[in-house]
């Protein structure tokens, strides 16, 4: 490994708030849940993730208005209350600031614990800037936001931005208008809200906002694009886009889908990372069905080797107890408390290995770290200059391993070597670890500083390595 090959400084790992929070902000117990996402305590012998990023979800939705159309099939938890609820009232200070109290909770409760990067996103216009009054898709599954409110939508979005700098003390790093765009899928009746934007709605809507965040004295919050659902649909979006509309756009988001829950395979996270040029970019969602984390813990050794993200977001880290549970870190009981404070707690179900996976990341590659080069494959490196330590986390296979590190390139490792390790598929001789922990020492030998050790398989494993110097 080289630490003279920096991918930059990262920025950290975080989750999209949205409907869990809605259905657990407002609940007795919502401290508890999180303890567990941002912060690095023990709370209740489970090892917090520590999350730093918060993606916050504005919402479109409505409340009691006879005019919007709901849909039959839109969950209560994916139905996000908007605040701009009459059309006529373009004085933000007539809008509904109440709205959302339980996703904003948590917004909070994050704040609180440490987490310091935020961003805003939008999965649907206000409904009645749809030309079918809906959140949950158009009728075709063409463009929702009606022509006429391009600008009225930019304007909402940096009014809430600055509305929560001067109010709740939270300064949006950057703000999305789209998720998941150029898809197809959002066709009313959905279960979720969502929205179709046509390249040209997204160019005039991208630049609109731009101007509507450097009227409200936002100069510094970014316009994210395009939250595309996977890397081939984020390539082709932004080499459609116009000279004007990169060079308004000042973060590139992507999820990590393909066909829903495969890690994407290609080679376009290559190609991706060099048509956007210096951009920065955030690998901005993923999620999959696998609750043992190991396909999650692919594609992110995949994502930082090859896309270099600056952050790396989940999705939702708890979700509901459903037959599919693996999409969730934790899964979790929801409540609908009707958006307001109830005594009610949200029962636990169940911790996913996953929990424990994503936490081989989260927990010890911190905020200010350095990815940097390193030749296995299946492995990732970090280094921070301020504490002298070195990360290594390595993905395994399908059989037991022998590995060994050089750290040979690094002009002094006289420091001890401490290793964490969680099995995904436990059986057989593959221990039930679930951030197991022993130490380690750097052996030298042939004039070589080498760390090695047999590790078994469909498993991740963590090395920490102290008094590093490059």
């Amino acid at each position: 490994m080289d630490s003279a090959q920096d991918f930059g400084t990262w920025e950290g790992w975080g989750s999209s708030l949205a409907w869990w929070a809605r259905a657990i902000g407002g609940t007795a117990n919502a401290d508890y849940y999180a303890d567990l996402i941002y912060t690095t305590n023990m709370t209740d012998g489970l090892p917090g993730l520590g999350l730093n990023i918060v993606r916050y979800n504005i919402g479109g939705g409505g409340i009691n208005q006879p005019q919007e159309n709901k849909g039959a099939k839109l969950q209560w938890q994916m139905d996000i209350h908007g605040y701009w609820t009459n059309p006529n009232d373009t004085d933000p200070a007539k809008w509904n600031w109440s709205a959302d109290q339980n996703q904003r909770a948590l917004l909070k409760k994050a704040q609180a614990r440490g987490a310091n990067i935020f961003q805003m996103f939008s999965d649907s216009p206000m409904w009645w800037m749809n030309s079918n009054h809906s959140t949950a898709g158009s009728d075709t599954g063409g463009d929702c936001l009606d022509p006429t409110e391009y600008d009225r939508f930019a304007r909402y979005l940096a009014a809430v931005a600055r509305y929560s700098a001067d109010n709740w003390g939270i300064w949006f790093d950057s703000i999305e208008a789209f998720n998941e765009p150029s898809a197809d899928w959002w066709k009313q009746p959905g279960r979720q809200e969502g929205c179709h934007f046509e390249i040209l709605t997204q160019q005039k809507v991208a630049q609109s906002l731009r101007r509507a965040l450097d009227e409200v004295h936002l100069n510094n919050t970014s316009v994210a694009a395009a939250d595309e659902n996977n890397i081939d649909a984020a390539l082709s979006t932004w080499r459609a886009y116009d000279s004007a509309t990169r060079a308004v756009v000042g973060q590139v988001n992507v999820h990590g889908y393909s066909n829903g829950t495969e890690p994407y395979r290609g080679p376009n996270r290559v190609e991706l990372r060099r048509a956007i040029e210096a951009k920065r970019v955030w690998q901005s969602e993923y999620g999959d069905g696998d609750a043992s984390g190991y396909m999650m813990a692919q594609s992110i050794i995949r994502d930082i080797k090859d896309l270099r993200p600056s952050a790396w977001i989940y999705w939702q880290p708890v979700e509901p107890d459903v037959s599919q549970y693996g999409w969730g870190l934790i899964n979790a009981n929801y409540i609908d408390t009707h958006d307001q404070l109830s005594d009610e707690k949200t029962p636990m179900v169940r911790v996913n290995r996953k929990f424990f996976v994503y936490g081989q990341f989260t927990r010890y590659v911190r905020q200010g770290y350095h990815f940097i080069a390193i030749d296995d494959p299946s492995s990732v490196a970090a280094y921070d200059s301020s504490s002298h330590q070195l990360v290594i986390i390595k993905v395994t296979g399908d059989a037991e391993e022998a590995v060994q590190f050089d750290l040979s390139r690094f002009t002094q490792t006289w420091g001890s070597v401490q290793v964490i390790a969680t099995t995904t598929t436990p059986a057989g001789k593959v221990p039930d670890w679930r951030q197991h922990k022993k130490d380690l020492t750097v052996e030298m030998r042939g004039g070589r500083k080498l760390v090695e050790a047999n590790l078994y398989p469909k498993s991740v494993y963590t090395f920490l390595i102290r008094e590093v110097l490059p």
